[in-house]
C-alpha cells in the first residue's frame, strides 16, 4: 500500500524536493501528534471518572464474569499512554 500511494504523492516532476510528498508525511506526522494528545487527554478525563468510585463499591455491583466481559468498559479498566 505504501509503495501505491508513494508513486503518486512523490512526483517525478517535483525531483528533487518532492514539496507535495514530504508535505503530507508531514502532516500526517502531525495529525498522529495531534490525536495522541487528544486522546491522553480523553483517557485521563475517563480514568479520572472511573477512579470517583472505589473498587469496593464496583465489586459489589457486578460480578467478576461481568467485569471481565465489559472489557475496556469495565469501570477496572484505566487507560495508559
Amino acid at each position: 500500500l505504501g509503495g501505491a500511494v508513494g508513486s503518486n504523492i512523490f512526483l517525478a516532476k517535483q525531483a528533487p524536493h518532492y514539496w507535495l510528498g514530504y508535505g503530507l508525511a508531514l502532516g500526517m506526522i502531525a495529525a498522529a501528534i495531534i490525536s495522541t494528545f487528544i486522546l491522553r487527554i480523553a483517557y485521563g478525563v475517563l480514568n479520572k471518572k472511573r477512579d470517583q468510585m472505589n473498587e469496593e463499591e464496583i465489586r459489589a455491583k457486578y460480578t467478576e464474569e461481568e467485569l471481565l466481559d465489559m472489557g475496556d468498559k469495565s469501570p477496572l479498566y484505566r487507560y495508559v499512554i
